[in-house]
């Protein structure tokens, strides 16, 4: 279950008390998604108590297609319906009606009804990005500007900045709004005077009034500037930057050369350094040390994600749950700059330690970001241009035409970066490895090197597929034991983020998500809401297959545990929460607790080229560390337990951060 970078951006629909709608035109607006035209949006009304949206995006054969119509009555929606499909394309059928003081709403996850007293706000599962301006109009008729939802949750208004914008020499004004109150960082919208949405941007994608997307850039970097203060306060409010040295005393620590816990220790820290380490009753702390008591508690290495998208909104949520270092897995062409304001604590988050480039060939399947390439002498160019920014490693993505993967790899070797990706559609992981792959990201692209080399893998397919026929595979065939002994003798590593698939493969619409169920009571209301939505949309029927599927992925990695194969734990999911299921999940699938933290920490900084200065817990060492209320080595799950995190003798304290996000704490 892949969630949004910018965690549930405001899609709420008004559900009271709305100005009557009196639409003559239709009003369009553009989706871009990095500069090129992707998708729509419609506006129109039949009538003065009908107001009608219709919303569409391609992201790379995923995307929405619905419509929503809302009706009135004296100022008042009565009725909201939405049809089409959602991101994943499975079907959406969603109503809300109010009728003699009572809501009703029903969707594929959920159906309730409530009371209702006053002005509230229905939060959609599904909706159109212009459906926020009907909520903004009720919410500034209130003196807190703040409102309670339905079913769950709470929204907030706050008028940020005015900024004039010039159209063909004229000026034409618009408002940044920040909405908050749901869980997670705020997000921000501009509209017009009167209220009217006019756009919503981000790096990655945007949705604009049709006509002024020239203006994407100059409100990017006007919220950019926004967003980069309200980070910068973030960071300056959450780090404890410690003025004396610190000592964690009387702490179980995870030794992870030998993946063994070594009882009752005292590890001191100073100038972001561990400066002793040695048993509680021989080390005598100097006047003045800071003390953090360790009893029943671990100290370990801190947690690598070995594959995230850093984005300003995450960094908090890596930190909370004790990740300390990244691989990001592809990012925008500003990564270099925005790892440098996390070095320099200007930004909360990991260290950013590899940075990988992007490069996909040119389409309608194209990937979200990089550098999109028409020739092969392009994609050439665009290695160059990674290793000359100092980039460490260029991710190829599903575009990619098979003929050009050799001559890419052998560039970048030439340039000293390794070669990671998707294995690009009509190839085989097999044949990518020949080619010159140095990693293999995401379970699913192993699984489909037994099913040929015929399927697309630039859109759903590669999903689907794989849900429905991976149970197939015989695992303990000779062709599974050729290929994992090609993963071994050319020290390939996997990415396998096994958390994903089972959220895809086991997930079923109105069932909390898989591996949440321990963590979801501390999560705001509107994401523990989302929990809900299930997997792929076409298990319905299937879901015997495909969670056969999944079990066949999981002998895969008790098969790579039990033969040398090199696989680390990444995400690309929910920061925080879903490398502690990514570990979870290499537990259940037999990996020893020991090591599977070995293969978080020490293991991690190792295919990094950092385990001199990171990844255990010695003398000499950069101090980024994690102190755990429990023995995970024990019980994988105590990992989520964190209660500090240690970023280069930074200190964050994991239940502040998370209520800064509105979220709870474990118990």
């Amino acid at each position: 279950m892949k969630i949004s970078p910018r965690f549930f951006l405001m899609l709420f629909a008004c559900m009271m008390a709305v100005t009557a709608f009196g639409l003559t035109d239709t009003l369009r607006y553009t989706v871009l998604t990095t500069e090129k035209i992707s998708g729509k949006q419609l506006v129109w009304s039949d009538g003065p108590n009908q107001i009608s949206y219709a919303y569409q995006f391609n992201d790379r054969g995923r995307g929405p297609k619905i419509r929503v119509d809302i009706r009135l009555e004296n100022g008042v929606v009565v009725s909201r319906t939405v049809t089409g499909v959602d991101y994943f394309k499975g079907a959406v059928q969603e109503q809300y009606t109010l009728s003699n003081g009572t809501a009703t709403w029903s969707n594929k996850t959920e159906s309730g009804s409530k009371a209702v007293n006053g002005p509230v706000l229905y939060s959609p599962m599904e909706g159109a990005p212009g459906e926020i301006e009907l909520a903004l109009r009720l919410l500034w008729k209130q003196p807190s500007r703040e409102l309670d939802m339905i079913p769950a949750g709470k929204l907030r208004a706050r008028h940020v900045k005015n900024h004039t914008a010039r159209v063909n020499g004229f000026p034409e004004e618009l408002e940044m709004y920040e909405f908050s109150g749901s869980g997670g960082p705020p997000a921000y919208l501009w509209l017009t005077p009167k209220h009217e949405f006019f756009a919503e941007v981000t790096d990655w994608s945007s949705i604009i009034k049709q006509g002024y997307e020239f203006l994407v850039p100059e409100l990017i970097k006007l919220q950019d500037e926004i967003e980069e203060d309200y980070y910068a306060e973030q960071a300056v409010k959450l780090t404890h930057l410690p003025k004396t040295a610190v000592a964690f005393t009387h702490v179980n620590v995870f030794d992870a050369n030998k993946g063994k816990v070594i009882a009752d220790q005292t590890v001191v820290m100073e100038n972001g350094k561990i400066t002793q380490v040695g048993k509680a009753k021989k080390i005598k702390l100097a006047a003045g040390v800071k003390e953090v008591d360790g009893h029943g508690k671990m100290l370990l290495p801190g947690l690598w994600d070995n594959h995230a998208h850093y984005d300003m909104t995450q960094g908090l949520y890596h930190l909370a749950g004790g990740v300390t270092n990244i691989k990001d897995m592809a990012n925008a062409l500003n990564l270099p700059e925005i790892k440098g304001m996390v070095d320099q604590d200007e930004l909360l988050g990991p260290e950013i330690s590899i940075m990988s480039g992007f490069i996909d060939f040119a389409g309608p399947f194209a990937g979200p970001t990089g550098k999109i390439v028409k020739t092969l002498d392009e994609g050439l160019a665009a290695v160059n241009f990674y290793a000359d920014k100092g980039y460490q490693q260029v991710k190829l993505y599903s575009s990619i035409p098979v003929e050009w993967v050799k001559p890419l790899a052998a560039e970048a070797h030439k340039r000293g970066l390794k070669v990671v990706g998707h294995v690009p559609s009509y190839m085989t992981a097999e044949r990518a490895i020949n080619d010159g792959y140095d990693q293999v990201i995401h379970m699913n692209m192993i699984m489909l090197n037994f099913l040929g080399d015929t399927i697309d893998t630039r859109s759903m397919g590669r999903f689907i597929k794989v849900a429905e026929r991976a149970r197939q595979i015989d695992t303990k065939g000779p062709a599974v034991a050729k290929f994992i002994q090609l993963l071994k003798s050319r020290q390939i590593v996997v990415d396998p983020t096994m958390a994903i698939f089972e959220g895809m493969f086991t997930n079923e619409p109105g069932k909390m998500a898989a591996g949440y169920e321990t963590v979801a009571s501390t999560l705001p209301p509107e994401i523990r809401r989302s929990l809900y939505r299930g997997g792929l949309p076409t298990m319905k029927g299937n879901e015997a297959a495909y969670r056969e599927s999944f079990a066949r992925m999981m002998e895969m990695i008790k098969l790579f545990h039990a033969n040398g194969v090199t696989f680390l734990p990444g995400t690309d999911d929910f920061p925080g929460f879903a490398l502690h299921r990514e570990l979870e999940l290499y537990a259940k699938a037999g990996v020893p607790n020991a090591e599977v933290l070995r293969k978080a920490t020490l293991l991690s900084a190792q295919v990094a080229g950092k385990s001199a200065s990171l990844g255990t817990i010695e003398v000499g060492k950069q101090a980024n560390l994690i102190l755990v209320d429990g023995d995970p080595v024990k019980n994988i799950s105590d990992i989520r337990r964190v209660e500090w995190t240690v970023k280069n003798g930074r200190m964050y304290e994991a239940k502040a951060l998370f209520a800064s996000y509105g979220f709870g704490f474990w118990k």
